[in-house]
């Protein structure tokens, strides 16, 4: 793999997590850790042996609401209430928001051949820097993020 795909991948999955974190922390009272780890975890398909093949490929079984409902239902046995199914649900489900709005898509409905697919510059640079903006954007006007450095005055 050369250094540029690594970048690229690297930065992806920090947006991922700014982003799941950011949504947790802003609309649930979960710890937003939830929001980094569930909001990454449709990539762990980077790391099935690619003699799996389909639907066991990057952008496959993982990128499904087949796997959002694997996901919110793992969270019910780990849960003393709704909210941690909530913020399981709205990480995740912001990972495939995300990659929907790309041209590679999601195969939203699987196993059925129905994919959404955008062409918008999702993990390039300037669509990087407006999942950013959005997210700290999110978290300033939930009140998760000072918008001064100091109360000295």
């Amino acid at each position: 793999m050369d250094w540029e795909l690594a970048l690229f991948r690297v930065v992806a999955v920090l947006t991922h997590a700014l982003v799941g974190y950011a949504l947790v922390q802003a609309f649930t009272d979960v710890n937003p850790t939830v929001g980094v780890i569930v909001g990454i975890l449709p990539d762990v398909d980077f790391f099935f042996p690619a003699a799996w093949g389909t639907p066991f490929v990057h952008r496959g079984i993982t990128h499904t609401l087949l796997f959002v409902g694997v996901v919110v239902a793992v969270a019910t046995l780990f849960r003393s209430s709704k909210r941690l199914e909530l913020a399981s649900g709205l990480a995740v489900v912001s990972h495939l928001v995300i990659d929907s709005g790309s041209p590679m898509g999601v195969q939203w409905l699987f196993p059925l051949d129905f994919r959404v697919s955008g062409d918008l510059p999702i993990h390039d640079p300037v669509g990087t820097l407006v999942l950013w903006t959005l997210s700290l954007g999110v978290l300033v006007w939930q009140g998760h993020v000072p918008l001064t450095l100091s109360d000295t005055g």
